[in-house]
C-alpha cells in the first residue's frame, strides 16, 4: 500500500517509511489535482475540509488527529491492519526503496569507524545516503514499541 500524506504528516511518512510503505509527502495544502494524480493512493490527512473533498472524489482515506504522533500511528495501524516490523528497505529522506550494496564501493560514504565494523549496507540511488543496521536500531524499536503501547478507541 502506498500513501500520500498531508504536509503535517511528515513525522508519520517517516515511521510509515521505517515500517516498509512508500510514501509521498504533499509539500501543501491538498488540492482537487493532488486527488486527481494521486488517486490510487490512500490518503492520510488530519483535515475535515480535505476529508470532504476525498469522500465526494471517492477516494481512500484516514482522518488522523492532529496531536499526536503516537496516537496517529496506532490508529493507522489497527484500521489498516499494517505489520509493525521495521522492514528499514526505504529511504527515509526521500521515499526510494534502497539498494544492497558492497561497502567497498561506497567507502568514502561510509564513516571510518562503521566501515571497520559493519558488513552490510544499503544506498538510496535518488539522494545518495548509505544506511547501515547499526546501534541506532535498537533505540528506533524501542521507539516504535513506546508508540504502539497507545490504547486507542473508536
Amino acid at each position: 500500500m502506498e500513501f500520500f500524506l498531508e504536509a503535517s504528516l511528515k513525522g508519520l511518512s517517516k515511521w510509515l517509511r521505517f515500517l516498509g510503505h512508500k510514501t509521498k509527502i504533499c509539500e501543501s495544502k491538498i488540492t482537487k489535482e493532488d486527488i486527481f494524480k494521486y488517486k490510487d493512493k490512500f490518503f492520510l490527512i488530519t483535515s475535515p475540509e480535505t476529508a470532504e473533498m476525498l469522500e465526494k472524489a471517492g477516494v481512500r482515506y484516514l482522518l488522523l488527529p492532529r496531536e499526536s504522533l503516537k496516537a496517529q500511528l496506532c490508529l493507522l495501524i489497527n484500521k489498516l491492519d499494517l505489520k509493525t516490523e521495521l522492514k528499514l528497505n526505504i529511504c527515509t529522506v526521500c521515499g526510494e526503496e534502497l539498494i544492497p550494496v558492497k561497502k567497498e564501493n561506497f567507502k568514502d560514504l561510509i564513516p571510518p569507524k562503521v566501515y571497520a565494523y559493519y558488513n552490510e549496507f544499503n544506498y538510496c540511488p535518488k539522494c545518495e545516503k548509505i544506511y547501515w543496521q547499526g546501534d541506532h536500531i535498537k533505540r528506533l524499536e524501542k521507539k516504535l514499541k513506546f508508540l504502539l503501547s497507545q490504547k486507542f478507541e473508536d
